[in-house]
């Protein structure tokens, strides 16, 4: 059933205040990357709120969202209150650490879900690329 009704885009601004698409959350919980027009499962959201990412052998959780659109990390060094998503779709990333900052949007019906997939695996693995490439 990935019927695009039913799924939830996940969307990340640029620097220049761009946008592009990401991935998506279908219907089913599946966390999809897009590649070349594709979705690649790349993990999965629970009807409880917590978000796993696939790995090699297994899943591994990353954190957990509240019907609000609040986001909470497990990391070990970055665990807390990571970010949320306002009633309009725009997500920001902030907390103790971090300042205040709208990093993407996300549109349908799982935006609490979605907002969770962009602040919990779609920026840290950016993140971990733009490392690798240095």
């Amino acid at each position: 059933m990935n019927d695009s009704s039913t799924r939830t885009m996940i969307y990340k601004r640029t620097e220049s205040g761009a946008e592009y698409a990401l991935g998506y959350i279908d219907g089913e919980g599946r966390i999809c990357r897009l590649r070349w027009d594709e979705g690649i499962p790349v993990g999965r959201v629970t009807a409880d709120g917590r978000v796993f990412r696939k790995t090699a052998h297994d899943e591994r959780e990353l954190g957990a969202f509240t019907a609000d659109g609040a986001v909470r990390s497990h990391g070990l060094f970055e665990g807390g209150e990571l970010g949320w998503v306002d009633p309009d779709g725009v997500v920001n990333r902030g907390g103790l650490i971090l300042g205040e900052e709208e990093v993407g949007r996300v549109e349908g019906p799982a935006q609490a879900a979605a907002a969770a997939a962009l602040l919990l695996l779609f920026l840290p693995d950016e993140a971990e690329q733009n490392r690798r490439s240095q």
